[in-house]
């Protein structure tokens, strides 16, 4: 997450439509955070070299840094992101739901611990992703050869 990065979008058009999607929800939600496009085109990167691994993602938001995930990933690889606030994680589900691959989990961030090992996490909302938080044990949630990241 970005603060203010919702608002670098504005009048981008080069950017997959599923990005664009998120960033009207996250406009809708009044949600600032998102990430900005430079850190999207690097996520949409690091997935790109993990398809067909599972991707993990800490801090949904309004599914922003999710969308470049995907965009990344393609359809074939699983994606799931965990979100703390009822709310966007709802609002977040129902903007994915023609997406089979993607996961939208929830809870706090350790509920996708369940979901791993992965080839590629991305912390942003818990597991190390904030400076308070607890970290993620890297030996408990990943793949031989993942990739761990945090994004902030």
């Amino acid at each position: 997450m970005t603060v203010g990065g919702t608002a670098f979008y504005q009048g981008l058009t080069d950017v997959p439509d599923m990005v664009l999607a998120a960033v009207a929800l996250a406009q809708e939600q009044s949600f600032a955070l998102s990430c900005r496009p430079e850190q999207g085109r690097l996520l949409q990167l690091l997935a790109r070299g993990r398809r067909g691994g599972v991707i993990g993602e800490t801090g949904t938001g309004c599914g922003v840094g999710l969308a470049w995930l995907l965009s990344g990933a393609g359809a074939d690889t699983p994606i799931f992101s965990v979100e703390h606030d009822p709310q966007r994680a709802r609002a977040t589900a129902r903007l994915f739901s023609g997406c089979p691959s993607v996961t939208i989990i929830e809870q706090d961030w350790p509920a996708i611990l369940r979901h791993g090992p992965f080839d590629l996490l991305v912390l942003d909302g818990g597991g190390g992703g904030k400076a308070a938080d607890t970290p993620v044990d890297p030996r408990r949630a990943m793949a031989p050869f993942g990739m761990l990241t945090r994004r902030g």
